[in-house]
């Protein structure tokens, strides 16, 4: 237990990398499941409009998505004791890998 309680404050200052890393993952993992339903919703806009969708979703929306949603995961990381902070983090990306690996994307 001393153990994972030094781990947890070791790993305290990385939570924000950290926390970006999982919402990274979960972009990549569920980004074309988003894209496909823009593209759904705009296929009948104009080329033009289409094509400003896609950079306004593309640059805009998923940079600031994983900004916004990177900060609120490290504030919710920062609410967990350093006890059980990596494991918690292990098993998220353990649980993504596995998510990753039915849905054949690795």
């Amino acid at each position: 237990m001393e153990l994972a309680g030094q781990l947890g404050q070791w790993f305290r200052p990385y939570q924000g990398q950290c926390a970006m890393a999982i919402i990274a993952t979960l972009l990549v993992l569920f980004g074309g499941e988003i894209s496909q339903s823009i593209r759904q919703l705009i296929k009948n806009q104009h080329l033009v409009v289409r094509t400003l969708i896609f950079v306004l979703v593309c640059a805009f929306g998923y940079g600031a998505a994983t900004v916004w949603l990177s900060g609120l995961l490290a504030e919710l990381l920062a609410q967990i004791s350093d006890l059980y902070l990596v494991p918690v983090v292990v098993s998220v990306f353990v649980g993504l890998g596995m998510y990753a690996q039915k849905q054949r994307h690795i």
